[in-house]
């Protein structure tokens, strides 16, 4: 797995994120944790975090984000102790992302601006909940693009559906924004 090195303005996709527990609860409350997985090669996850997300049973996303370390959507990394040093700044959670993907060379993924602020000191690319969402829909635009390019008459059915499905998608996501604004 390659190191993360992401420009400004280049699209992170196919990366290794190391994850807070902000955007983790926060796609888990929406049953979205999948759509990390469609945008990232890898998330990976410290105890610290971990415990952050599934401290309160009685939360619904505990349960989400628990069934995503199960199926491998999520995977558990170990924290350096150069966290301990970082958590006297920001929350442990963010300073054991930190760590880790500092010494891994990984971007995190972190809503929290204190974290992202001292992430962005120390070199660290970061990308937050709503830069995922953003990342997503150009995701789904690129394919809805790729899929208006002719493939052959031997995929028209196939592609038809699909074109119809993205524009459908895309139509109810408007719908949503449109509302969420209001």
């Amino acid at each position: 797995m390659e190191p993360m090195s992401w420009p400004k303005r280049s699209l992170p996709l196919r990366k290794i994120v190391i994850a807070d527990a902000g955007p983790l609860i926060a796609f888990a409350r929406i049953n979205q944790l999948c759509l990390l997985t469609q945008v990232f090669e890898g998330i990976l996850v410290t105890d610290e975090v971990f415990n952050e997300c599934t401290m309160r049973t009685d939360f619904p996303e505990t349960k989400v984000i628990c069934e995503a370390f199960h199926n491998k959507q999520l995977q558990r990394c170990d924290t350096p102790t150069l966290h301990f040093e970082l958590a006297l700044c920001v929350d442990v959670g963010e300073a054991s992302a930190i760590a880790v993907a500092l010494e891994m060379g990984y971007g995190v993924l972190m809503d929290d601006k204190a974290g992202r602020r001292m992430a962005k000191n120390l070199g660290i690319a970061t990308i937050g909940t709503v830069g995922v969402l953003v990342l997503a829909i150009v995701l789904v635009d690129t394919i809805a693009t790729t899929l208006q390019k002719p493939l052959g008459s031997a995929f028209t059915k196939e592609v038809i559906v699909v074109q119809r499905w993205l524009s459908m998608e895309l139509e109810l996501s408007s719908h949503r924004s449109i509302v969420t604004m209001v």
